[in-house]
């Protein structure tokens, strides 16, 4: 059977749509990392974030996030 408890408790939180986005990466902490994008700084919990690339020539990083926090950050 295709249901089992996995997809039972991603059911209400799995169905993101996921965006990469081309940040400059300033400053990391334990717990969140600060972006700019478009002359705006935000703070993003590191628990949003489903992945980091960093360009190692510049300080540039590419994020993967959902669209749903991103554009709760910058709506």
């Amino acid at each position: 059977m295709w249901w089992n408890l996995k997809y039972s408790i991603d059911f209400p939180f799995g169905f993101f749509l996921y965006i990469w986005v081309d940040v400059i990466f300033i400053k990391e902490s334990t717990k969140a990392i600060l972006v700019m994008f478009d002359n705006k700084k935000a703070w993003f919990p590191k628990a949003w974030i489903v992945r980091i690339k960093h360009d190692k020539d510049s300080n540039k990083a590419k994020i993967k996030i959902s669209e749903y926090y991103w554009a709760k950050k910058f709506e």
